[in-house]
């Protein structure tokens, strides 16, 4: 049976896209969490040390 290479089915596209948009979010939180705390727990030693 012939397949053609250059067709992409709709259905991997939209699982790609949904995983890719899951991958952002993700990164977003535990970056963006992870430098927030990492400020918050700078500031508190600086105030604890005052």
């Amino acid at each position: 049976m012939e397949t053609n290479k250059e067709m992409i089915p709709k259905e991997n596209v939209s699982k790609e896209e949904h995983s890719l948009k899951g991958a952002l979010f993700s990164s977003i939180v535990f970056v963006g969490g992870t430098i927030v705390a990492c400020i918050l727990l700078l500031i508190v030693l600086y105030m604890t040390r005052i």
